[in-house]
């Protein structure tokens, strides 16, 4: 699969599959571009809707970025993941789980630090974190998979990534971000949980399944509004 001609956007099947049918979206065929400097940034984001519902017999499709070693990239060159599982992750189960037992859907209304926002979403740093300068990027509309969602709130994604990346590098040039969908889990709301490499996890949270925060949302959102708004007058 591959959008334009000549090509922005490639599918490739992983050459390391850790499951059958995992692809490796190539973002750019220019080897040192980074996701903040591609101008077509909604193409990526189409291309990951497209491969999630070309994998919907999975019982989960995992869509992730690993930008820079330190986030586990294993090669340079621009690119992003889909892993389609035969079984539900935990965190997903818990997650869904959590949000069929809320009287309300807790991100139609998140708690947390507004970083920025357009039409369709919402950019924050949540009210607890487990990793530095965590970030969320919420749907305003309550919709459970990035397959739901209309060209508008592509558009709007692709819009959002593509700043929360450039805010995101100034902090570390290695992040990830994950594409948290619930599929067929319709009290559910898809998110977008990113965040520098700044620290490792270490023994306590290896050990435990307990993070520590160690620095502030509050504190985190007002320095990624300043990363970002440099980016601007850059």
């Amino acid at each position: 699969m591959r959008t334009g001609d000549p090509w922005r956007v490639r599918v490739f099947p992983n050459k390391y599959p850790p499951v059958e049918g995992a692809e490796v979206i190539v973002e750019s065929p220019v080897h040192d571009d980074t996701f903040h400097a591609i101008a077509h940034a909604e193409e990526v984001v189409r291309t990951y809707a497209d491969r999630y519902r070309a994998h919907e017999r999975a019982a989960y499709v995992s869509i992730f970025k690993n930008e820079g070693t330190r986030a586990g990239a294993s090669i340079p060159h621009i690119h992003s993941q889909v892993v389609p599982l035969p079984f539900v992750p935990p965190r997903i189960a818990r997650e869904s789980a959590a949000f069929a037992q809320a009287p309300h859907c807790p991100l139609c209304r998140p708690e947390g630090n507004a970083i920025a926002e357009n039409e369709s979403f919402l950019w924050l740093t949540p009210a607890t974190s487990a990793m530095p300068y965590q970030q969320w990027i919420v749907p305003r509309r309550h919709v459970e998979e990035i397959s739901r969602f209309t060209g508008k709130e592509q558009h709007d994604l692709a819009e959002m990534l593509h700043a929360a990346a450039a805010a995101t590098s100034t902090l570390s040039p290695a992040f990830n971000w994950m594409l948290m969908n619930f599929p067929r889990q319709r009290a559910a709301h898809f998110y977008i949980d990113l965040f520098p490499r700044l620290t490792v996890i270490a023994g306590f949270e290896l050990g435990t399944g307990t993070f520590i925060e160690i620095v502030d949302p509050a504190d985190a959102a007002r320095r990624v509004v300043e990363a970002s708004s440099r980016r601007v007058v850059e």
